[in-house]
């Protein structure tokens, strides 16, 4: 008699191949917080790491140096606006939790909310950035608004993910250079499911 086969199952990558990916991935959030020390140069690191992260997904190996330096250098100036607007948003957070301006647990909820959309945009525009190193940032934005505002779960699924990675790095302080790198991984996956 002959039996209907069936299709073999898909090869899933063994412990090793996943053990390899988790230390790829935390040596590169090192690198990333490393980098990110002088802290107007956050945003090219985060660049430079979203690229890193990138080849390491799709490639399943460490890409090489010098076109990241390239990128982290590019990045720095552009990256100084978004610094200047995240720690605006951070002190107006904190200023209306504290009770020091008016508004209370509205205008904290509005801006909470502000806040966490921009921060999914911003990720998204890192995960541009990293699909394709060599995107301006005005390009890489506008692909973020299209996408956000096209589907808004698309900036708010990476924002989630981002203020899961942020309470968790909160909790462990040691944790924070290891967080920046399966973080960045994470917005990856997230968006190569939901982005168009």
């Amino acid at each position: 008699m002959a039996w209907p086969q069936d299709d073999a199952p898909p090869a899933r990558p063994d412990w090793r191949e996943r053990f390899a990916l988790g230390t790829d991935l935390a040596l590169i959030g090192v690198l990333v917080t490393v980098a990110a020390l002088p802290v107007l140069t956050a945003p090219a690191a985060l660049a430079a790491g979203s690229a890193a992260v990138r080849h390491r997904y799709t490639e399943g190996n460490l890409p090489p140096v010098r076109p990241l330096l390239r990128l982290y250098r590019r990045g720095i100036l552009p990256g100084i606006p978004v610094l200047l607007v995240a720690v605006a948003l951070l002190v107006d957070l904190v200023a209306i939790s504290r009770g020091w301006v008016p508004g209370g647990t509205v205008l904290f909820t509005g801006t909470a909310a502000v806040a966490a959309f921009l921060g999914g945009f911003a990720t998204l525009t890192l995960v541009a950035i990293g699909r394709d190193p060599g995107l301006s940032p005005r390009d890489a934005a506008r692909w973020a608004w299209r996408s956000s505002t096209a589907r808004p779960w698309t900036a708010l699924a990476p924002a989630l993910a981002g203020a899961l990675a942020f309470f968790l790095a909160l909790t462990m302080p040691a944790t924070i250079p290891l967080v920046i790198g399966f973080q960045l991984f994470a917005a990856h996956v997230i968006s190569d499911r939901l982005a168009p």
